[in-house]
This record gives C-alpha cells, sequence and structure tokens, in this order.
C-alpha cells in the first residue's frame, strides 16, 4: 500500500470517493458482483457521509465499467471520474490499460491495495482516492474508504474463489492482503480498519477490535465492522472506560483464543451487552506484543449461523498476529519519534544556550577588555609622543603600541565571530558582505559573493543558522581546500531559500569522517542539526582535484 497526502486547494464541502479496480487476469463475472458494488457505494454516502461515490472498473480487453452514486439532493457527477475514464476508455467503452496513478488527479489523499485473483499477479490493485476533504478530516475519510475498497475487493475476489476447491487459495490471499497492506502504513486507525474489514468480509461476520487503556487498563472500543445499524455503533462506543469482560480476560490471561457458544456466553459477556449486540457466537483472541496485552479482535454470527470451526480459529489467530506486529510497530515508530521530537527540542535549547553565551562573552570582551586595552594603547601613545625624538625608549614604544593595536582588533575579529552586530543590526545579506570582504582581505583566496533575487528580512534563528553555516563553510576551505576561487550564492526562491558555497579546493572523498581524515570534523554535523531544526536540508558533492560544492536548502515558507 503507498499513501500520499496532497496539500492541492480543493472545494472543502463535499468529499467525494473515487476507486479505480484495474484487473489484469481474465476476468468474466462484471455483470454479477455490479448490484453487491453498487450497494457498498451507496453504503459509503449514507453513512460515511461521501458527498459522492464512484468506481471505475478496468479489466483487460474487456468493456470497463463505470459506476457512481450520489448524496440525495446532489445532481452533480464527479469530475474526477469523468476525468478518468475517458483518459483510459475509448469510444467503444473498451479499456487502455490505464498505467499513470490516480495522483495525477491530486486528491486530497490517495492509497493502493493488492487484489490476489490468482498467483504472481501483482498488477490487479485498487486505487482509491478521497477529494475535496481538508486535511482535518481526511484521514478520517481515508479510513472509511479503504474499509470500503476492501469490502469491494472481498466481492471480487469472492466472485473468483466461489467454488469450494478455491477456498484454500482465497484463505490464504486474505492472509496475504492482510499483511502486505497492514505492513505498509503505520497509521494504527488505517490498521485497525483494514484488518476489521478484511475479517469481517472473511467470516462472514461482524468483527471489533478493543484496545486497552495502558493507564487503568479498561476496555477502548476502537472499530466496529459489520452492521449498518447507527444506533448499534452508539452502543459500542459507549463501553468505552468498562473493566474487560471475563472472557476478554480470560483470552488475555491464557493468551489463547476464547470461543463463546449460545451455552456459555452469559459466563462470558454481561447479559445487558449480549442483549444489546445480540450475541450467539463470539470468537476472541488477544493481541499480544512481548508478552503484553495490546487489546482483543472478536468476530461474532448470530446464532442462527454456524459455530467458529477450528481453520477459522487458525485463520483468525493468524490475522491477529499480524496486527499485533503491525501495533507494535506503529507504537515503536511513535516512540522513537517523540524522541526524535525532545531530542530537537534539547538541540535547539542548546544551540540557543549556545548563542547566548557567544553573546556574553563577546559582550564582556567588548565593554571589559578591549576597552581596558584601547585605554593602554592611548596611554603608550602619549607616552611615547612625551619622549623626547632622543630618547633610546621612544622606538620601543611605538613598537609596542603597533603590536598591541593587532592583538586590540584580533580580539575585535574574535569578537565580531562571536557574535556578528553586522547581522543583529543590517540582517543576513550585509552581514555576509562583511564577512567575504573580511575573509578577502585576510586570505589569499578570491571570494564572490552572489545574491540573486531580493534577500528577504528572515526570522532571526534562520539567518543566523545561515550565518553560522557560511562562516564555518569558509572556515574549512581557508583551512584544508587549498583554493584560490570561491563563490557564495544566496537565492530567495518562491519555495525555498537555498545558499551554495563552491571552491575550486583539492577536494575530497565523500566517505564516512574517521579520525586520521582531515576532512571528518569540518563542522558538518553541527550544520546538519542547525538545519534539521529548520527542516532544511544540506547536500555535498565533492570529488578528489575537483573541489567542493556544498547546498543548503531552507523552505520559504518556514523562513518567512
Amino acid at each position: 500500500m503507498v499513501i500520499k497526502f496532497s496539500t492541492a486547494n480543493n472545494n472543502l464541502e463535499n468529499p467525494e470517493l473515487l476507486m479505480v479496480c484495474k484487473i489484469s487476469t481474465n476476468f468474466n463475472n462484471i455483470k454479477k458482483i455490479c448490484p453487491a458494488i453498487k450497494e457498498a457505494l451507496s453504503f459509503s454516502v449514507d453513512s460515511f457521509e461521501f458527498a459522492h461515490a464512484g468506481l471505475i472498473l478496468y479489466v483487460s480487453n474487456k468493456q470497463t465499467v463505470c459506476l457512481q452514486v450520489s448524496r440525495k439532493g446532489l445532481c452533480e457527477k464527479m469530475p474526477s471520474v469523468g476525468s478518468y475514464y475517458n483518459k483510459y476508455t475509448d469510444k467503444s467503452g473498451a479499456s487502455h490499460n490505464p498505467t499513470e496513478t490516480m495522483d495525477s488527479l491530486q486528491p486530497s489523499s490517495f492509497t493502493t491495495i493488492p487484489i490476489i485473483l490468482r498467483a504472481c499477479d501483482p498488477a490487479s490493485k485498487m486505487e482509491i482516492g478521497v477529494f475535496k476533504s481538508s486535511p482535518a478530516t481526511v484521514q478520517s475519510y481515508l479510513n472509511k474508504a479503504t474499509s470500503l475498497g476492501i469490502h469491494i475487493v472481498n466481492i471480487i475476489q469472492d466472485s473468483v474463489f466461489g467454488g469450494q476447491k478455491d477456498r484454500n487459495l482465497r484463505k490464504l490471499s486474505v492472509l496475504l492482503e492482510t499483511v502486505c497492506t497492514i505492513s505498509s502504513t503505520l497509521n494504527l486507525n488505517q490498521i485497525l480498519h483494514i484488518v476489521s474489514q478484511i475479517t469481517a468480509d472473511l467470516f462472514n461476520a461482524r468483527c471489533a477490535i478493543f484496545l486497552l487503556n495502558e493507564t487503568d487498563q479498561t476496555i477502548i472500543p476502537a472499530v466496529g465492522v459489520g452492521s449498518f445499524d447507527k444506533e448499534l455503533k452508539k452502543k459500542f462506543r459507549v463501553q468505552k472506560g468498562l473493566a474487560p469482560y471475563p472472557a476478554f480476560i480470560k483470552a488475555i490471561r491464557e493468551q489463547q483464543p476464547v470461543v463463546l457458544t449460545p451455552d456459555n456466553i452469559e459466563s462470558g459477556l454481561p447479559l445487558e451487552i449480549i442483549n444489546n449486540f445480540s450475541y450467539a457466537r463470539v470468537l476472541l483472541i488477544p493481541l499480544i506484543s512481548k508478552n503484553s496485552a495490546l487489546g482483543i479482535m472478536q468476530v461474532d454470527r448470530l446464532a442462527h449461523d454456524k459455530q467458529f470451526d477450528q481453520e477459522e480459529v487458525t485463520i483468525f489467530s493468524a490475522i491477529a498476529k499480524a496486527t499485533s506486529i503491525a501495533m507494535e510497530n506503529t507504537k515503536l515508530v511513535d516512540t522513537l519519534a517523540k524522541k526524535e521530537k525532545l531530542l530537537q527540542q534539547l538541540l535547539e535549547k542548546l544551540i540557543c544556550i549556545q548563542e547566548d553565551e557567544r553573546k556574553r562573552v563577546a559582550s564582556e570582551i567588548h565593554d571589559g577588555a578591549i576597552q581596558a586595552l584601547l585605554g593602554i594603547w592611548y596611554r603608550i601613545q602619549l607616552l611615547a609622543i612625551s619622549t623626547g625624538s632622543d630618547d633610546p625608549n621612544k622606538n620601543e614604544l611605538i613598537k609596542i603600541q603597533g603590536l598591541l593595536g593587532q592583538q586590540i582588533q584580533e580580539i575585535r575579529r574574535i569578537v565580531y565571530n562571536l557574535r556578528p552586530v553586522m547581522l543583529d543590526t543590517y540582517g543576513l545579506g550585509p552581514a555576509l558582505q562583511a564577512l567575504v570582504r573580511t575573509l578577502q582581505e585576510e586570505s589569499q583566496i578570491d571570494f564572490e559573493l552572489v545574491m540573486e533575487n531580493q534577500i528577504l528580512s528572515l526570522p532571526a534563528n534562520v539567518e543566523l543558522t545561515l550565518y553560522r553555516i557560511v562562516q564555518e563553510l569558509l572556515a574549512n576551505i581557508i583551512k584544508h581546500s587549498q583554493a584560490t576561487r570561491v563563490q557564495v550564492t544566496l537565492v530567495n526562491g518562491e519555495d525555498n531559500t537555498v545558499l551554495v558555497v563552491k571552491d575550486n579546493g583539492t577536494g575530497f572523498n565523500l566517505t564516512p569522517p574517521s579520525r586520521d581524515d582531515p576532512y571528518g570534523n569540518l563542522g558538518l554535523a553541527n550544520i546538519r542539526e542547525r538545519l534539521t531544526l529548520l527542516g532544511g536540508t544540506f547536500k555535498i558533492e565533492s570529488q578528489l582535484g575537483w573541489g567542493t560544492t556544498v547546498t543548503v536548502q531552507v523552505p520559504t515558507q518556514l523562513a518567512n
């Protein structure tokens, strides 16, 4: 499954659902499954609150099928359906083997799920796109759309695997579909919706997933699939915060499936719950990861339906195990993301402390040591002036005055590098000009500063970061590269502020740095860390004998 999100400016009033089913194998049951698919589309409009829902079914060398359903009171057709249909269908209605993905239509979000109809058939798939949905609601609509898509895929698969001789292949395809789909996303809600829909269709039963609250071990009703009753859905959600039922506790404690029948169901579930949901035959599987309970998966059938057999228990257990692994992965990724965010916050704080300390030290040196040295310099000057020309100490005083003046200038340079006053006062452009001019005077390198477009006033932290990067890179070039020419280019583009530093020096091999590598400690790690905080990128291009080019990009929307 591939999931993409777009920031396209869509009309956010009436969300639309488009599903495009591409089947490469010989499929002859199109007309047979159309009523069931249209019923599913109608459900998406009635219960999932889509304004329009459409499905285009392409089968190699077959007539293309296009189904659309709209909310009552809406007469307009879906433009996305017509656009896609006309692009890949000729006048006779035959398909053109569409290869372009749905993202060319710029949906708010879309995903892809596999359709396994025979071995080694990766070309069969369904694309699902949600249109005209806001960023705040698009994930919820995508979860519902994916659940519906899984249901329609199962309708297609059932029409192929209807014969009893193909049931094992059907079950295998469901397991493969489950593993492939849930392992391709790290969104927990999407995983639970997908698994529930697949399981409900496979067992021809209702499916529910309950999570356990880590704090107080109460149950959290996460997903319920298989019923169109809105009142029942309300009752399902009301269970949040209840203590686990006896059957739940048994399944978790023993880490084994629990099967409830009309004979023993009252010992496993409260009578009120049994009556509310008309429970009769229930199969419970614990979701376990590293001997820790994550929740419970449940499927149930009505009293007149057949009891769950051992084969179904085995298949359900396999689905639950795959789900547990996927849930643990999302948990690990979430934990890692939180730690990474904390690390970035600590890094940002450290950089702020570092810059504040530089500013404090620079101020103290300027107001203290430099002023004291200037006082000494003036006293030596007065002493030299008052000393007669025939005094043998006069030349020595003039010499000492000159040396002291040089040291004052050096200290001033150090203070400026600690906290460039030009940057605080006039901004990034003038500060870079002053830096390049100073380095030009101090080295034998020919520096060129190019500033394309108007350099806008950027936030202080962005300007300081870009300045420090240039400062670090130019210091490295002077120290290591043996370059004779350096070009610094700053471009303020529509999407990114781009900085390029290019030299004609000796260059170096782009290998991981070692202790013996003279280029291994160039402050590049510090540059990367600073850019990470701004969401920027950092690229080095270098080769021995051919110089080095460093390209830095900072998002303009962040910068502005």
